[in-house]
């Protein structure tokens, strides 16, 4: 009976509307965080974005008809718990920067993957320290640590994108472990070199949960990794 009753009280609500809020208000708002090149880059005098996953939120948008509202976070990256990040579901629909399927993203959000990316080292390990950066929300940084110590490198901890980059320019360290994307845009002219022993990451874009039809939406958009 109680089954009975909870199957008529489903039919009687009203079908979730996230996606088409997004169309009649024209927009899809998508939280970001300020900075992660090569994935998301703003745009100097701008309120836009460049970078592989801005060009793919621009796809989804166009493809629902709608023009991108930009929402940089600037607590995004803080602290371990993104709870602490100051973003919350009013701020926007999507939710895209660096964002790893694991089992810590999926309890917070509902994940639309769409790309594999490996492991990869730019620069030479032998020729100094092997730094290590990783921008990415989900990823198991103890994994990467410790494959460092492994190789019986000695390692530093790189936090910045740009002096990450600049650290390896310098010579400050000799190499920087990272995913492949951001990997070949700290490594310049320099090698960059794939890692065996470490699994491939997915990434993904994420919407909040219950928002399911624009989840849908963009899961039908977005091609599959």
């Amino acid at each position: 009976m109680a089954g009975v009753i909870m199957l008529l009280v489903v039919r009687e609500l009203p079908p979730e509307s996230s996606l088409a809020q997004v169309r009649e208000g024209g927009a899809l708002s998508v939280c970001v965080p300020p900075s992660l090149p090569p994935l998301l880059k703003p745009e100097s005098g701008t309120d836009q974005y460049q970078g592989s996953e801005a060009e793919l939120v621009r796809s989804i948008a166009a493809e629902i008809d709608v023009s991108v509202q930009w929402n940089p976070q600037p607590g995004w990256g803080d602290t371990i718990d993104p709870s602490d990040w100051g973003m919350r579901p009013s701020a926007c629909q999507l939710v895209v920067g660096g964002i790893v399927t694991s089992e810590e993203t999926r309890t917070l959000m509902e994940l639309v993957p769409y790309r594999t990316a490996d492991w990869a080292i730019a620069g030479d390990p032998r020729a100094g320290p092997t730094g290590l950066y990783l921008p990415f929300w989900g990823i198991d940084r103890g994994q990467a640590a410790r494959w460092i110590r492994d190789q019986g490198y000695e390692q530093r901890f790189l936090f910045d994108a740009k002096e990450a980059r600049d650290a390896l320019q310098r010579g400050d360290v000799g190499a920087i472990l990272s995913l492949r994307p951001v990997a070949r845009w700290l490594a310049g002219d320099r090698q960059v070199s794939t890692v065996v022993g470490l699994s491939a990451e997915t990434l993904a874009f994420a919407t909040w949960k219950g928002r399911t039809t624009i989840n849908r939406e963009v899961r039908r958009i977005v091609p599959s990794p």
